[in-house]
């Protein structure tokens, strides 16, 4: 566990810990994994954060009641199946 709160490679015990901490802290190819990941991670939170947006906003359009099913998936860009189970989520 001391290896996990240690920020500097140097002051960990577990040398094979300590060696990748320093491949992804200290070189070029480690940073750039690290940040590859970090940019896609940052893109998957940014897609899901999205869809619960439009899920909400599908959710709002069902609960007015002033639009057909179509509509609300075309204008969510949810599927028709999607917003189907919305509904039913809501009338449940």
């Amino acid at each position: 566990m001391h290896g996990f709160s240690c920020t500097n490679p140097a002051d960990m015990y577990y040398d094979v810990l300590a060696d990748r901490v320093k491949f992804f802290k200290e070189s070029k190819e480690g940073i750039a994994v690290m940040c590859k990941a970090m940019e896609d991670m940052r893109n998957e939170s940014l897609q899901e954060g999205m869809k619960e947006g439009m899920k909400a906003a599908a959710c709002r359009m069902l609960k007015a009641g002033k639009y057909e099913l179509e509509e609300i998936a075309a204008i969510s860009g949810l599927s028709h199946d999607e917003v189907k189970k919305l509904q039913m989520d809501q009338t449940a």
